[in-house]
């Protein structure tokens, strides 16, 4: 089974709707650069599950600085 991402694919978001549990999500960090993550929530914990498996789950909190640009809601594969 191949991932749902894969380098070189285009993803499109849109900054007006909310992201729930289990959509993707592109944000902003502290340092300014844009992250693309999936959103969990359990109870009033929300989650950001990193695509790779060599980064650990971070939970966001007060204290945590991401913004959350959009929800992704396409993808395209490019050939």
């Amino acid at each position: 089974m191949e991932p749902e991402f894969r380098d070189g694919d285009i993803i499109i978001g849109n900054p007006h709707i909310k992201p729930d549990h289990g959509d993707y999500v592109v944000l902003k960090n502290s340092e300014d650069e844009a992250v693309f993550k999936q959103m969990k929530k359990y109870g009033k914990a929300r989650i950001l599950h990193p695509l790779s498996p060599n980064y650990p789950d971070i939970e966001l909190t007060k204290t945590q600085q991401y913004r959350i640009i959009c929800k992704v809601v396409e993808k395209k594969k490019r050939y």
